[in-house]
């Protein structure tokens, strides 16, 4: 077999509502639904203190009612960057982690994946990729509070394990960005 290796593109950007919205959010989900308390999973040897992936795609919750519009405004910008026209949400749901916690290597559906850091203190774990190319090489994403990463949903990726006392709270989407931007035929056809 022939490996020809081409680009991924990772998008990362604060988000502008992050500000205005951080306290009312935490308030909701820290007051939401969770799957199970401290969560272990024996797949990806998972520690998750709370989580509603069960629910992902309950577009109800009060917590999804606030953010996932302004997300849905961030991420259509990310498509035009990523040269579609459209994104849809397939998928929404938070996590949160504390001392000891992690979710260990794993992919996602759809084509695209992300991470809003909602709540992010120093000395939180940063998500890991690994480097298609060479698997031998981790990619760690420089984030900061209130940064959303995308990523294609093919790369594999972990929250490493928290070492700190301290909470991190994430929202993970999943995406599928469509309908190539047509502009871009042109720039395709003349190279």
């Amino acid at each position: 077999m022939k490996k020809i290796e081409i680009g991924s593109t990772i998008l990362l950007q604060p988000f502008k509502y992050h500000d205005s919205i951080k306290h009312e959010l935490l308030y909701k989900i820290n007051n939401s639904y969770s799957d199970n308390l401290n969560v272990r999973t024996e797949y990806y040897g998972d520690s998750i203190r709370r989580l509603d992936w069960s629910k992902n795609l309950d577009y109800g919750r009060e917590w999804i009612k606030l953010v996932k519009p302004k997300l849905e405004e961030h991420f259509d910008k990310c498509a035009k960057t990523l040269y579609y026209q459209k994104c849809h949400v397939k998928g929404m749901w938070y996590q949160q982690y504390v001392k000891n916690d992690s979710h260990g290597w794993h992919t996602h559906s759809e084509n695209y994946t992300g991470v809003y850091y909602l709540e992010f203190p120093e000395g939180a774990s940063r998500t890991e990729l690994v480097d298609q190319f060479n698997i031998y090489k981790k990619i760690t994403i420089d984030c900061k509070e209130g940064d959303v990463v995308i990523f294609p949903s093919y790369i594999i990726h972990r929250s490493p394990k928290i070492e700190k006392n301290l909470k991190k709270t994430i929202i993970s989407f999943n995406l599928e960005f469509e309908m190539v931007d047509r502009n871009i035929f042109c720039l395709i056809d003349n190279l």
